[in-house]
């Protein structure tokens, strides 16, 4: 017969379970959450059963003032009165006196077998021995293989939060996901792991389950300082953390479209009633894109079509263009 539920569809008695997001993703909230739903027996993010029980937070990166300011916020924001989870919930704050999770074992023998349903330890990689490679497997599976121990001992099932490994995590299988030695998902009965979705404040909550049926994905809103499941979202959709590809059509300037150059267009653009040497229109056709071999061709099927016309000047001139004939008047205008 399978061992009594603690988190319906996630944890047993006397299981252990994971739960692994990003740094500084709203992890230590979650698992206050998560507390106050087992001490009154209210369901975990609108979605998990819970059965009520006494509750262990043992927290080693916020100090005590902080955590005492948490759980009111979190109580408030879900209606529950701090009356009803005064004598359910019970914290210990380790920042500061750090120890890892072999010299907390007198502690933990000094327990009641029993005394508490669920052990929350926030933050696991604060636990690993100094000079333990959270990236071995033989010295992670010998932790887990203390928890398993210590499990035994006290009759508590122990939830672990834990951060994820630097880099994507969307194209992760679940049990890939979070920091250290793939041994880590293997020897927990529960692996949860949030995973960024798409829209901004939001995570895909998913698990890999031992004694349960799978679990379908949940998406999750943050709306300080609580997660809420959101049915709105695709559970699909999570964020690729990749910048996106742009194709053709986005990486065109967002300039007017260069006119398709044409003898007619090349004289609206360049010419003037104004005669004007080759340089100054080949000056402002390179401003415009136009190479000067492109310039010079437009320029004579122009000529040759009758829309420019040459001017001539004195030796010591320049030939002009305009888009007027030259008068037959001695006195010409001087080349712009």
């Amino acid at each position: 017969m399978l061992r009594p539920p603690v988190i319906e569809g996630l944890l047993r008695r006397g299981e252990t379970m994971n739960i692994i997001a990003a740094p500084k993703a709203g992890k230590s909230w979650l698992a206050t959450d998560l507390a106050l739903c087992l001490a009154t027996g209210r369901p975990w993010l609108e979605t998990f059963d819970t059965v009520r029980g006494d509750v262990l937070i043992i927290d080693n990166e916020l100090h005590a003032e902080t955590t005492a300011n948490r759980i009111p916020k979190v109580a408030v924001t879900r209606g529950v009165g701090l009356e009803e989870v005064g004598e359910n919930v019970f914290t210990v704050n380790l920042r500061g006196r750090l120890r890892d999770i072999f010299a907390l074992d007198d502690y933990f023998r000094a327990l009641d077998p029993d005394r508490f349903q669920v052990i929350i330890l926030d933050a696991f990689y604060r636990l690993i021995p100094r000079d333990t490679d959270e990236n071995d497997n033989g010295a992670m599976a010998n932790i887990y293989n203390y928890i398993d121990h210590l499990v035994d001992r006290v009759g508590s099932s122990f939830v672990l939060i834990h951060h994820t490994s630097k880099g994507i995590q969307s194209g992760k299988a679940v049990t890939d996901v979070g920091a250290g030695a793939g041994s880590q998902s293997r020897a927990t009965d529960t692996h949860l792991v949030m995973r960024p979705h798409e829209e901004p404040d939001a995570v895909v909550l998913e698990a890999a389950v031992r004694s349960w049926p799978p679990v379908d994905p949940v998406c999750l809103r943050w709306a300080f300082p609580v997660w809420t499941r959101d049915e709105s979202l695709d559970p699909t959709a999570l964020r690729s953390e990749r910048p996106r590809r742009r194709n053709k059509e986005n990486t065109k300037s967002t300039k007017p479209p260069e006119p398709d150059w044409n003898s007619e267009t090349f004289v609206e653009t360049f010419l003037h009633d104004d005669p004007q040497g080759f340089e100054t229109i080949f000056d402002m056709a390179r401003r415009e894109g136009l190479s000067e071999r492109s310039a010079k061709r437009l320029l004579r099927r122009a000529e040759d079509c009758g829309l420019v016309y040459r001017w001539e000047f004195a030796a010591n001139r320049p030939v002009g263009f305009s888009k007027t004939k030259q008068p037959s008047s001695p006195e010409m205008e001087a080349v712009s």
